[in-house]
């Protein structure tokens, strides 16, 4: 009768303990890149409101669940989901920011157990932890904006999942996998129009690849992205018809790129050099273990794309973190010292090219460095504010002068119970609409977007027409023709830090 054997870590103590330890070791291992970036963002949700993109984001929503509708009364260039994942925030949280940064936090994690998923079967050790140790502290500084709650914050997590899922279809060279990546990704394109660039790298690395049966799942890919989107547009393709909403989407567009974007050799050779590069670079991996290809396209896609508006804005580089952590993780090999294919060349010289550009962007443009100026101070300033050694004025101030002056305007409407009020407000901040429970009478929250889709002219006279009970301005100074239109009919109630200011119409008490 053969004796049953029970195994060694049973019948050694010393090594059973050993064992567990090492366990131990692993999920401390595992856990520490989640808990670094939850550390990093525990700030954010205590933060101002002061960045205008949300301000403008936030009203819109409020207001497209209140009466107004999107892309037809009240207007915005981004995809509807991602005034759903505010409106979920306002309804949670009321309008705070612990709302929307706690869920631009929840996509953040996101997007790290999707590079966990990626990395756990295919790394071990520090090759794992290192590249997630690194996203976690990129996604959590405020230096590509981590601490805020832009499209580009909550795309991450689902465009990331769909990523996996493609690189999960290209081992196993299952269609299914496609279809859900599609779906995935179907989200990530319904928050903002670039997270079509991962969407063409995911067709790029299955087009590429020889193995058969590429053109089904290609075909796979592309159907349940295009299903998921056309399910999130359609309601609003009905209420505001296809016109207004390929204008919004796609054509509004044309004239913010050739606003930053002058068409000069300078400017236009780079980017179709990057281009070209990317799509050879493509072929030239595709022999490549799925991964170390995946990575590659996927990191080098997002710059490129990120790139062609030519904006110095730091967050339009947040989604390359995560593939350019993966491509962290096989930096180890040897195969990257030796001596590459011509072809093999081509992504490394596109990213150059992109990476070389930006670089360029910053270099140009001082304003695109505040992120870095606040990464630097954000931490002493929370630690400060939360101790009491850094006082309200202090901390607003820290985030922008208009920021203080905002608050104290809305601080004066709630006082005087003015909230109600038919409103513009003139400034790029939008969020005394939202904070002051004020009454929109332009079709965008922010007074920029009005005055670019608007024009000056039609602008003011919209303002005249509407006659508003209150306009609240900042800083920046007021246009000529818009300060006669108030010294005519409005008095000034309320100064405030930085120039601010709320005029009341005259006859309105207040």
């Amino acid at each position: 009768m053969k004796e049953l054997s029970l195994p060694e870590s049973l019948t050694s103590p010393a090594l059973g303990a050993r064992e567990r330890a090492d366990s131990r070791g692993r999920v401390l291992l595992a856990t520490l890149p989640f808990v670094i970036f939850v550390g990093l963002r525990l700030p954010s949700l205590l933060e101002p409101h002061w960045y205008s993109d949300e301000a403008g984001y936030a009203t819109t929503a409020w207001f497209s669940t209140h009466g107004l509708a999107l892309y037809q009364t009240i207007w915005n260039n981004k995809p509807p989901l991602l005034f759903w994942i505010y409106d979920l925030a306002l309804w949670a949280f009321g309008p705070s920011e612990f709302g929307i940064h706690l869920l631009s936090t929840l996509t953040g994690l996101l997007a790290l157990g999707a590079l966990w998923w990626a990395l756990q079967r295919r790394t071990s050790g520090w090759r794992r932890v290192g590249p997630l140790v690194a996203a976690a502290v990129l996604l959590g500084i405020p230096l590509l904006g981590g601490d805020l709650a832009l499209p580009e914050n909550f795309l991450i997590g689902p465009e990331a999942v769909g990523m996996v899922l493609v690189l999960e279809g290209l081992e196993r060279r299952q269609t299914g996998w496609m279809v859900g990546a599609g779906l995935v990704l179907a989200t990530a394109v319904l928050i903002q129009q670039t997270a079509l660039a991962a969407v063409a790298a995911a067709v790029l690395l299955v087009a590429v690849r020889p193995e058969p049966g590429r053109g089904r799942r290609i075909a796979a890919l592309l159907l349940a992205c295009g299903i998921g989107v056309g399910a999130g547009l359609a309601p609003y393709l009905a209420a505001a018809g296809p016109g207004r909403v390929w204008y919004f989407l796609v054509g509004s567009y044309r004239g913010y790129t050739s606003e930053s974007l002058p068409l000069t050799a300078l400017t236009l050779f780079p980017r179709a050099l990057a281009g070209l590069l990317l799509l050879v670079g493509a072929v030239g991996r595709r022999r490549d273990a799925p991964l170390a290809q995946l990575a590659a396209v996927w990191l080098v896609a997002d710059l490129f794309a990120y790139l062609l508006p030519n904006r110095a804005y730091p967050h339009f580089l947040l989604p390359a973190v995560v593939p350019l952590c993966l491509v962290l993780s096989g930096l180890h090999r040897p195969r990257w010292l030796a001596a590459p294919r011509l072809l093999r060349l081509a992504l490394p010289a596109s990213a150059a090219l992109c990476v070389g550009t930006w670089a360029a962007l910053f270099a140009m443009n001082a304003s695109g460095l505040f992120s870095g100026l606040l990464t630097l101070e954000y931490i002493p300033l929370s630690v400060g504010r939360a101790v009491g050694a850094v006082t309200g004025p202090q901390y607003l101030s820290a985030f922008g002068p208009e920021t203080l002056g905002e608050s104290q305007a809305v601080a004066f409407i709630r006082s005087h119970h003015l909230e109600g009020a038919s409103a513009v407000v003139w400034s790029a901040n939008a969020w005394p609409y939202l904070l002051g429970r004020l009454r929109p009478v332009l079709p965008t929250p922010a007074i920029y977007m009005d005055n670019f889709w608007l024009g000056e002219r039609a602008l003011l006279d919209r303002v005249r027409s509407a006659l508003p009970e209150l306009v609240v301005v900042d800083g920046s100074g007021i246009p000529g023709a818009l300060r006669d239109f108030l010294d005519s009919s409005y008095r000034v109630v309320e100064r405030g830090a930085g120039g601010s200011a709320v005029w009341l119409r005259v006859g309105v008490p207040g």
